[in-house]
């Protein structure tokens, strides 16, 4: 019985053990980041439990898990939490995205990076998931609705060139460039020559503490791109393809030949005969739809991306290559994008690390010869009318020669070729702890080949004599080279440390770019064979060259401190001294500095009683920027043109040369100073982050050509003279959580910037065409007369002030403003009883107000799901010509116009009566008539995806994903039928119009 019993124990905790060891189950996976690559340390909990294991330097992991309903944890620092069932299932892949609202997160910062709780200056992050979600060809045109105080407006489709007009808190200067800085790891470059795919991240630096590291080159806002770098693990291949079509979001509407011809009040009889013969001799009573045979083609589009990453602990790997092809609803526009990009880290030893990238992409734009007005502006415009295509294919002659559906199919092309190529070479070297000394070399070439040839074609003249018209009347051929050579080289020194409560860091720098430009341009005339497009083809008679050089330099030296102290108390502090070429030497060198600090109240005792906030900061700064992008290389010295001022010399031409432009050796920077406050928030364990901002922006000594007497006999030179003001808001809020394996975020962003013109140093205003520039105003306001309705007889007509040309019932009726000063007060109380340009007042402003944007994102087993709302909450925009008048030089009439048109029986329309207009008419001044209220809210962007987890098995594959997407889906306004509020102010209807895009496509890693 002894011997039985210890048995039966044995036996019992075998018996144990095998029930326990039945009841669980071994999980095997991969661990991804939101790139489909391999991500190492994440950590793997079995939830509500102290069980758990972490993946390897592949991203791999094996865990034995409890049978039936154990739900695995995966988390890792900078990445969303995600929970997973395991069920049944053996083997589990995760692919984790990036918690951007993570304070703990490092943000790409000038020359460096820092962690976001220490951050005292304005900086937004995003991430590269949230660009490449788009599929879009320019990158600039994934930044709308992505950041606040960040304004991207696309305002064309047009391939090659629908890349958005990017601006950071407003406009601050009046003549030089209003564009942010680019930097592409770390020099500059051009957003739209990425790769969108190949970004890793973009951080805007909004404030002047943020971007007082670049000086001279800052004062419009600092846009940082990282690009992928190679990740130390196994070595992964992706292919990334996808294909669509666009069409355009919207267009106008015209009337048919017979309600255009009764529009028009043609007799009964000349109307019923032409419907008679529309359909048997259409080429003499055509009924042309003149935008249905422009916008002809299916836009279809495709984009092609072969990816590689991975490396040892020694060396890091990234490489890619893409092929973009992007067409058009219309013949002829085509662009092609071939990129490459190859990042390498190499670690030599524990001292000595090594960066080798290259950079280098060829972009084809073809396009018709003819210009947008050519093309676009003439088909708003010709009236149903008028032949485009006879019915033996022979084309029309339009209105007088000008075919828009000729120009743009035989009218010939332009060819546009630039060639691109960067280098990078970055040495690292850590002489002792704490310390890094770091050289960066990069030299960047740029080649620009522009072939344009117009060609000529015949139109008929009348169809029954077949009298004909060639356009134009002789063709021609011009070829132009430009060559961009850039130098860049920056040293670095930095020392940090940290010892009991403080940390700090100092950065120290030295910086020299060195640009030179050159152009040569060629041209000839007559060319017998129009196949041969060469130059040598073309007539000697009539032979053109030309040839221009430029250059420039920068030499800057740069400074940081940043202190903390226990991570509550934050400071820093930025210097930069620039010396720019382009300035006289006596005004060469100037100091940009900048301070900021913050608190984190939440690391204050007393703020404990407050647990639910995860963080909240205050932090406030200022500092002065420079610009030196005014717009020419040497703006000190007297221009002195060649050939413009030629002598005969007995029978032979000699070369003269004349002053045209005073110069100016006082000129110095335009310089912007910036004062900033923001309180940063999160709440809920960081599941809910707000940041809310305001600053005051001040450009001063804007560099502006004041008038000179005629008498001087040369324009007018630069001078340092204005000052602009921009005060504004930034707010954004995001919330981000999971419900099991249902992941959410959602981010809200709104932010305004109120422009206004301080000083124009005595100059009053500046009035150029419908825009006016004057102090209390916003800069470039739209300009011209006040409405009072419209004449709704001819008596009114008679005893109203002398207007416009001749008048006639429905016209409209303007302000006679108070011009006069009758009492000699100083104060105009009086009108002059005239219409004339004394009287414009300004009549709105066309920068967009109260922006905001809504991006909801979702992931749930294998499902991912994303859209994003994008609006404007006020801009007023302004529309002429064949954009909006009825009957302009002889134009054709939106159906719109019939309804909302001035008849007697509708005496308060929005639009006057139905009359033909010219430049000479009434009607067609610049009038709050012509001026619309363009706020929107538009769907920018929806994308649909599923990851097979099954499929990708049988593929051998790490991740397999389709997805489709609809770019600029819907946009709802107050705009009249067919018109887009991303119209450019003052448009006559030039303009290629913003597309929508379908797109299907797909992603495997391997």
């Amino acid at each position: 019985m002894k011997k039985i019993l210890p048995s039966l124990f044995a036996l019992f905790f075998v018996i144990i053990a095998n029930s326990a060891f039945a009841q669980s189950i071994t999980v095997s996976g991969t661990v991804f980041d939101e790139n489909q690559a391999p991500l190492p340390g994440v950590s793997i909990l079995i939830k509500n439990s102290s069980s758990g294991t972490v993946t390897d330097l592949d991203g791999k992991y094996q865990l034995s898990v409890p049978a039936g309903n154990s739900v695995l944890v995966y988390s890792f620092l900078g990445y969303f939490k995600q929970e997973v069932t395991v069920g049944t299932q053996t083997t589990i892949d995760v692919s984790l995205q990036a918690d951007m609202s993570d304070l703990s997160e490092v943000v790409v910062v000038g020359y460096g990076d820092q962690r976001r709780i220490n951050l005292t200056g304005s900086v937004e992050s995003i991430s590269g998931a949230a660009i490449s979600r788009q599929p879009v060809f320019q990158a600039s045109q994934a930044l709308v609705g992505m950041s606040p105080g960040l304004t991207a407006i696309q305002s064309s489709s047009r391939p090659g060139a629908d890349g958005a007009t990017l601006r950071v808190r407003g406009t601050g200067s009046l003549g030089a460039s209003n564009d942010p800085l680019i930097l592409i790891d770390g020099i500059q470059g051009d957003i739209n020559g990425i790769d969108p795919a190949d970004i890793e991240t973009i951080s805007v630096l909004k404030d002047a503490a943020a971007s007082s590291i670049y000086g001279s080159r800052g004062s419009n806002g600092v846009i940082l791109v990282t690009t992928k770098r190679g990740k130390q693990g196994v070595m992964t291949v992706s292919y990334n393809a996808y294909a669509g079509w666009q069409e355009p979001q919207t267009l106008p509407t015209y009337l048919g030949a017979i309600d255009f011809l009764r529009a028009t009040n043609r007799d009964e009889a000349v109307i019923a005969n032409y419907q008679q013969n529309m359909a048997t001799n259409p080429d003499v009573y055509p009924d042309t739809d003149w935008m249905g045979l422009l916008f002809s083609e299916n836009g279809f589009q495709q984009y092609h991306n072969l990816r590689v990453n991975g490396g040892t602990e020694n060396i890091q790997l990234a490489g890619s290559i893409s092929y973009t092809d992007q067409g058009a609803n219309v013949v002829n526009y085509n662009f092609k994008r071939y990129n490459g990009r190859f990042n390498s880290d190499i670690k030599i030893n524990e001292k000595f690390n090594v960066a080798f990238d290259l950079n280098f992409s060829q972009e084809l734009t073809t396009e018709p010869n003819s210009s947008l007005n050519a093309i676009f502006l003439d088909a708003y415009r010709i009236d149903p009318t008028q032949v485009a295509v006879h019915s033996d294919g022979s084309w029309g002659d339009g209105w007088s020669g000008q075919n828009p559906i000729a120009h743009a199919n035989d009218g010939g092309l332009n060819r546009n070729q630039n060639n691109y190529f960067r280098g990078l070479m970055r040495v690292n070297y850590q002489p002792v702890k704490d310390l890094n000394v770091s050289l960066t070399y990069s030299p960047e070439y740029r080649d620009v080949f522009d072939r344009n040839f117009n060609k000529m074609y015949t139109t008929i003249l009348d169809w029954d004599s077949k009298s004909t018209r060639n356009v134009p009347d002789r063709n021609s051929l011009s070829n132009t080279n430009t060559r961009i050579f850039e130098d860049n080289l920056i040293g670095l020194i930095t020392y940090s440390k940290a010892f009991r409560d403080h940390q700090f860091t100092i950065l120290g720098g030295y910086e020299m770019i060195k640009s030179n430009w050159t152009q040569f341009g060629a041209s000839r005339t007559d060319f017998i064979i129009d196949r041969f497009e060469q130059l040598n083809a073309g007539a000697e008679t009539n032979m053109r060259n030309s040839g221009s050089a430029t250059h420039s330099s920068l030499e800057s030296y740069f400074s940081r401190f940043n202190y903390s102290y226990q991570d509550k108390y934050l400071f820093e502090a930025n210097v930069r001294r620039d010396a720019s070429s382009r300035f006289a030497p006596e005004n060469r060198v100037s100091i940009f500095p900048s301070f900021s600090a913050g608190w984190r109240l939440t690391e204050e005792a007393f703020f404990s009683p407050l647990d639910f906030f995860t963080e909240f900061k205050l932090r406030a700064s200022w500092g002065r920027l420079g610009n030196q992008q005014i717009g020419s290389d040497f703006p000190y010295t007297s221009n002195i043109l060649l050939g413009a001022s030629n002598f005969i010399f007995g029978n032979t031409v000699s070369t003269g040369a004349a002053q045209n432009v005073l110069a100016n050796r006082g000129i110095r920077w335009e310089s912007t100073e910036t004062a900033n406050i923001a309180l940063d928030a999160g709440l809920i364990n960081n599941k809910l982050t707000f940041t809310v901002e305001y600053y005051v922006r001040t450009t001063n000594d804007i560099l502006l050509a004041l008038p000179v007497p005629r008498v001087v006999g040369l324009s007018a030179p630069l001078q340092n003279a204005g000052s602009v003001e921009n005060r504004g808001v930034d707010f954004s809020m995001n919330w981000r959580d999971a419900i099991g394996e249902f992941n959410y975020s959602a981010n809200i962003n709104f932010s305004d910037v109120r422009n206004r013109v301080m000083n124009l140093a005595g100059l009053g205003q500046i009035i150029s065409g419908n825009s006016i520039t004057t102090v209390g105003s916003p800069i470039g306001s739209i300009f011209g007369y006040q409405s009072m309705g419209y004449f709704q007889n001819q008596e009114e007509i008679t005893n109203s002030p002398n207007q416009f040309g001749a008048l006639i019932p429905g016209n409209i009726r303007y302000v006679d403003q108070l011009t006069v000063d009758a009492n000699g007060d100083g104060i105009d109380d009086s009108s002059d009883g005239v219409i004339n340009p004394d009287d414009r007042v300004i009549l709105g402003d066309p920068f967009p107000r109260y922006s905001y944007a809504l991006n909801l994102n979702a992931d749930f087993k294998g499902f991912d799901f994303s859209i994003l709302f994008q609006g404007v909450g006020k801009r007023d925009l302004l529309l002429q010509g064949d954009a909006i008048m009825p009957l302009w030089n002889a134009g054709k009439i939106q159906e719109w116009h019939v309804e909302d048109s001035w008849t007697p029986q509708n005496p308060n329309a929005r639009i006057p009566v139905l009359a033909p207009t010219s430049s000479g008419s009434n009607d067609a001044r610049s009038t709050d008539v012509w001026v619309f209220d363009a706020s929107y809210l538009a769907i920018r962007n929806l994308s649909i995806g599923y990851n097979f987890p099954t499929f990708k098995d049988r593929l051998k594959a790490r991740n397999l994903r389709i997805y489709t997407a609809i770019q600029n889906l819907a946009n709802f306004n107050r705009l009249p039928p067919g018109t887009n509020p991303l119209t450019p102010n003052g448009s006559s209807g030039a303009i290629f119009p913003i597309a929508r895009a379908y797109t299907f496509g797909a992603s495997l890693t391997f």
